[in-house]
């Protein structure tokens, strides 16, 4: 293999990593979040306030794993090639 190829695999390993870790970070953060939004307690008592936390950064997750989607797709067809 050459010095391309190796850093394109490296490349989209890394990026596999780091979309299987913000998966997991995702599925804690849903699991929190059902937790925190229990609907047998009353309504005042609902932490809204660490609700938006955590669905702020369960977005910012879904957004990144979405460009990682992409990322990794299109080096998976470079490296086809």
């Amino acid at each position: 293999m050459n010095q391309e190829r190796l850093q394109l695999k490296g490349m989209l390993a890394e990026s596999k990593k780091k979309y299987r870790e913000l998966d997991t970070e995702a599925s804690g953060l849903i699991l929190i979040i059902r937790t925190l939004l229990n609907p047998y307690v009353e309504i005042e008592s609902i932490d809204t306030e660490k609700c938006i936390v955590h669905t702020k950064r369960l977005h910012e997750i879904t957004q990144q794993m979405k460009e990682l989607k992409v990322k990794i797709k299109n080096l998976e067809q470079e490296f086809e090639y």
